[in-house]
């Protein structure tokens, strides 16, 4: 299949999806597409920016039939992946050939995986969410639309991520934990009780940061 990469910048989670395209040697990656006007036109890892994301129409005129967004925001990614279904484009998930995903796991649509992660038995990683190296997603895990988690991130067992979640690096979630939707997991952070949606939480164990008007 021939793909576009949404976001294009090489110092970011375009590199790491390009990387992971090549090694996967399934799809074509004809180029980016990116809002960045100083980007237009340009060439980023040896490919060409095709334009901004309202160009999908034209990449697909070009023989583009799928796309993979390669940002780190999930809330932008669920977006930009409908956006691009609108487009008649369909979205391509990347899994590294070193990741390990379980036989009786299920990976959903525009989803990456990338090198020497682990989604193991039984775990959901739903559409658009981002399983960047090293992570591990544990047995019967859910990992909700759009979630992100960082890489050496760990989700024990029947945990769930909700949708666009994130998780810092280095942070775990405990067995039968829960993460809500647009949640905040600080870097080795250790969840030990369900975090509430929207919530910001740091520390070991994990709590909710304090907002300023908290502070003495």
């Amino acid at each position: 299949m021939k793909i576009i990469l949404i976001g294009a910048r090489a110092d970011g989670q375009a590199h790491v999806a390009l990387d992971t395209a090549l090694a996967q040697g399934r799809h074509e990656v004809l180029g980016f597409l990116d809002d960045t006007p100083e980007l237009a036109g340009s060439e980023v890892l040896g490919l060409p920016v095709l334009g901004p994301v309202a160009a999908a129409g034209e990449a697909r005129d070009r023989g583009a039939t799928g796309f993979h967004v390669a940002i780190g925001d999930g809330a932008a990614r669920l977006v930009l992946g409908a956006r691009l279904e609108a487009a008649g484009l369909e979205p391509v998930s990347l899994v590294h050939p070193t990741a390990w995903i379980a036989p009786s796991a299920t990976v959903g649509r525009g989803v990456f995986v990338g090198a020497l992660a682990v989604v193991s038995t039984g775990a959901c990683v739903c559409d658009h969410a981002l399983v960047p190296p090293t992570s591990f997603v544990s047995h019967h895990v859910v990992v909700e639309e759009g979630a992100s988690l960082s890489p050496g991130a760990r989700l024990a067992g029947r945990s769930r991520l909700g949708r666009a979640a994130f998780l810092g690096l280095g942070a775990s979630v405990l067995p039968d934990r829960t993460v809500g939707p647009g949640a905040v997991v600080g870097a080795g952070a250790l969840v030990t009780h369900d975090v509430a949606d929207g919530t910001t939480v740091v520390g070991v164990p994990a709590k909710a940061r304090p907002s300023p008007s908290d502070r003495p």
